[in-house]
This record gives structure tokens, sequence and C-alpha cells, in this order.
């Protein structure tokens, strides 16, 4: 557990350091002032917004949950499996561990969201190659979510979010693209069974990691039936009303700032936040840290035409509540009910993980 903590410690220290490069950038003094002129109340919405984010993407997880067979109950325990009856997981555990979860995704390459899975499996001793799927799935869901925003935005704004420097139609459509055929290869490469098998042959063959084939099999098995489009097409749904919630509060905040409401300001501010997610997320950085606030800071300036301490406000307040928010929301609820989630069992159970994958064995049993 201290590997993956000393982790989500090492991108907070980076991330924070990209807030003190935008506060240095921005002018400290300029930003405090713009900052003290913004209208409190906004926040209360913003703050509403966040969290039923947080809901409908947490509606994903229990989605998928019930697609491996794991059975939520209101009222009763969370419990292995019997011959019986399946593992069943109470809400209110399952909601705790989804939100407890949420400082995972600082991690580099996001290996910390392995913990998640350990800690389903101390509870209701699923498989964690069973739960690791679902966290791929997750990832695509909202990739899928973020893409269709951007471009539905792209299309209503048409060539006013095109006429600036700032913003690189090319560029747009090239990126776009890409994460649409990236999204779609790894749906083809799910459901198509013989290509994916082909693909783990392939990897059993090489040195080291062929040792994992057991587990990208079992690995695989799980993730054929996620990858359904029935079950694509109804979690992107959450997933679009989730970064959409988002979209709405960056508007709120900009009209907080000075920008006359419109609909072409609505536009400008789905396009650019759900852009700057893209960015953020294919740059691999530690919560997206400097990507999103340079694609945010430059499409501000481009296509909305804001001042520059404007910019800069806007820039630190998307930031606290796309990545900061959640993590002290997450980190609180971890240490509140620590002992629930992180109980002397799951050390080891993590300690087994880490020492099965130094000797390149099959570690997601």
């Amino acid at each position: 557990m201290h590997k993956y903590r000393n982790q989500i410690i090492g991108s907070l220290i980076f991330m924070l350091a990209v807030v003190i490069g935008v506060i240095v950038f921005f002018n400290a003094r300029d930003l405090a002032k713009k900052l003290g002129e913004f209208p409190l109340w906004i926040f209360i919405p913003v703050i509403a917004l966040k969290w039923v984010n947080w809901a409908l993407r947490y509606f994903e997880w229990q989605y998928f949950l019930r697609v491996i067979g794991v059975k939520a109950t209101l009222r009763g325990e969370t419990r292995p499996a019997t011959e019986t009856q399946p593992a069943t997981v109470k809400i209110r555990d399952s909601f705790i561990l989804w939100m407890a979860s949420l400082p995972l995704a600082l991690s580099p390459g996001k290996a910390a969201e392995v913990v998640k899975a350990l800690v389903f499996k101390n509870m209701t001793g699923v498989p964690a190659s069973r739960t690791v799927p679902i966290i791929i799935a997750e990832r695509l869901v909202d990739g899928i979510a973020v893409v269709l925003l951007v471009m539905v935005s792209a299309l209503i704004g048409g060539s006013k979010l095109f006429n600036s420097d700032a913003v690189n139609q090319g560029y747009v459509q090239a990126l776009i693209v890409f994460s649409i055929l990236f999204m779609v290869a790894v749906i083809l490469v799910v459901q198509v069974r013989s290509l994916a098998m082909t693909l783990i042959h392939l990897i059993a063959r090489l040195p080291f990691i062929g040792r994992f084939q057991h587990s990208l099999l079992v690995i695989y098995e799980s993730s054929y039936e996620m990858a359904r489009l029935r079950h694509i097409a109804r979690t992107v749904g959450f997933g679009i009303g989730a970064y959409f919630c988002d979209c709405v509060g960056f508007y709120l905040m900009l009209l907080g700032l000075g920008e006359k409401a419109s609909a072409e300001l609505f536009t400008q501010a789905v396009f650019i936040l759900g852009f700057s997610v893209v960015v953020s997320a294919l740059s691999a950085l530690p919560g997206g840290a400097g990507g999103r606030e340079f694609t945010i800071g430059a499409m501000l300036t481009g296509i909305v035409a804001m001042e520059k301490s404007a910019i800069g406000a806007a820039v630190l307040m998307i930031g606290i509540f796309q990545v900061w928010f959640g993590v002290l929301v997450g980190i609180v609820l971890a240490l509140i009910f620590r002992k629930h989630l992180f109980p002397p069992s799951l050390e080891a159970e993590i300690q087994a993980y880490e020492r099965h994958k130094e000797e390149h064995t099959p570690v997601l049993a």
C-alpha cells in the first residue's frame, strides 16, 4: 500500500507545482483580486453539479458490477458468493469505495487503481480479474462521452470556434478521429474473439510478460461481456450526463468571472472543457495537470477573448472542481472508513499481488 500511497503523493506534489506555476504566470495579486470579486453563491450549484457528476459515474460502476454478476443490496450485507447465491455488495459500501478511490486515478498510468479491485476482492471475494475490466470500461465509456460532447459542440459552434489562432481545426479533427479510432479498436479487439485470442497468444510468446497469459485470458473473458454495444450504449448516457454537469459548472464559472450569458458562450464552454479533458487524458500526466491548464488557458484567450486575470481564475477554479475537490473528498472518506476499506487482510492481498507481479506469474486470480 505504501508504494501506491507514495505514487499518489508524488502526483499531488506535481499537480501542486502546476498550480503554483499558474499563480505565478497569471500574477498572484491580479488573481487574488479577480477571485475576490467572484460571486460566492455560484459555488453552490457548481458543487451540486459535481455531486451529480459523481452519482452518474457511480451508476456506471454499479451497472458493470451487475454485468459481472455482483448483486447490489440496500439493506443486506456485503458478502462473498456461495454455492447458491452470487456475491453481494451493500450499496453504501460500494459507493464509499468508489468515492474513496478517486485519488487513485492520479497515480502514474493510473496504476494505483488496481487497489480498488483488490479492496473489492477483500470485501466480496470477487477476483480482481473480474473487476479490473470494469475500471477499464469506465475509462472507455467516459472517453466516448467526452468525445461525443466535443463533436456536438464543435458542430454547433461551427466556424466561430475555429476563427481563432488558439484553435487549429485540423489538429482538433485529428485528435477526435484518433480518439474515436482508438476506442473503436479497443471494442473490436474485445468483441472479435479470434482477434483477441491471437493477440493473447502472441503475448504468450514474449519474454517476461508471456507468463501473464492466464491472467489476460481471465480479464478478456470479463471484458467480453462489458464491451458489448448494449452495455456501452447504456452507460455512455451516464458519462454524457456526468461530463455535461461539469460543462454547466464551467459555464457558471465563466458567468461569475464577468462573461455575458449566451448560447454561444455555453457552446464554447462545452467545447473547451471537453477538449481539455481529451488533451489531459492523452498527456498521461498525473490528474491531467499541465495539459488541462494550458488547453483551457489558450482556448479562453483565443475563443472567448477573456482578460488575463479572468483566464487565470477560470483555470484555477476548474482545476479545483475537476480534480482537487474529488481528491479531498476521496481522502476524507478513506480516512473516515479506513478500518472498513483497508483492514490488515488487504495489506496481505496487496503484498501477494506485488510479489506475484515481480515473479511474472498470473496475478489477478
